[in-house]
């Protein structure tokens, strides 16, 4: 018996014991990377469900079965994607992320990385699934505690515990303090960690300019302020209907790793950044 609460194209939404509640209509009218992944033209309560519904299915999420090692790459540059192949070419040795049943989970390989991060959005809070821990624990991760804590600070002090040097840590821009306060302590530990800001829809301009001082890679979801202040300061933008802005040398060269890596072609062109053609992007931008 589990309950996990998450958001989802600004919906909010329950998961409890594998049953789906969309409690609010998406604030997001349409989502191009949404409807490139899972054809939702229009976002809507039911395109909401459908798609958790394919995740439950498929991949057992927010269940026992939760599928826990993939190297499928759904996203052309995705946050898990780009950490995934980090992890590869030894750019990386730990991420902290978030997990649902588990809570912060630091994480050492790629198939499993992946495989926690590449459909997980938005996730507010979760309950334990004991499958879900003791499965990851058996794939070498680290977890803060059996009780779901969500505290992305405090899983990049486990990270730094275990000795892992080369840390990425993913925080949300609505809690872009943890951005300042991770940097904080990279500078007290020596150890400095490399911030991706993921699920930024709808964030303020002072969590915008927290995250552009501070995060390496900064993901512009459906975030007008991301895209006029980050992107302002970003040394790369990568995408063009959901850029993701490198800001940092260290984002950038991450960014083009996933580049490196990545099978299909690319253009990559000199540009004053940010380049978002409004006709591209999300609707509304907030």
């Amino acid at each position: 018996m589990s309950e996990h609460t998450l958001e989802i194209a600004k919906a909010l939404v329950k998961v409890k014991d594998g049953k789906i509640k969309v409690l609010t209509k998406p604030l997001i009218g349409r989502c191009p990377l949404r409807n490139g992944l899972y054809n939702c033209g229009e976002e809507s309560q039911e395109t909401v469900k459908r798609v958790l519904e394919t995740h439950i299915r498929e991949l057992g999420m927010y269940g026992p079965n939760r599928v826990l090692e993939i190297n499928q790459k759904p996203v052309s540059f995705g946050a898990s994607e780009i950490i995934m192949d980090a992890m590869t070419e030894g750019l990386v040795d730990a991420a902290v992320v978030v997990c649902e049943g588990a809570g912060t989970v630091v994480v050492t390989r790629p198939k499993v990385l992946q495989a926690v991060g590449a459909h997980m959005t938005g996730l507010i809070s979760t309950e334990p699934i004991k499958e879900i821990q003791e499965g990851l624990k058996h794939k070498g991760c680290l977890l803060i505690d059996e009780k779901c804590k969500i505290d992305q600070v405090e899983g990049y002090e486990k990270a730094i515990e275990a000795f892992f040097k080369k840390i990425v840590v993913t925080v949300t821009g609505h809690r872009a303090f943890e951005a300042k306060r991770l940097w904080e302590m990279g500078q007290a530990f020596g150890v400095e960690p490399i911030i991706f800001s993921v699920h930024n829809t709808g964030i303020s301009n002072e969590d915008a300019e927290i995250l552009a001082e501070y995060c390496d890679v900064v993901w512009a979801c459906a975030s007008k302020s991301v895209r006029e202040i980050v992107g302002k300061r970003s040394k790369i933008q990568i995408g063009i209907s959901i850029p993701v802005f490198g800001i940092t040398p260290m984002g950038k060269r991450l960014i083009l790793n996933r580049a490196l890596c990545f099978d299909e072609g690319l253009i990559i062109h000199r540009k004053s950044l940010p380049f978002a053609p409004i006709e591209k992007q999300p609707e509304p931008l907030m």
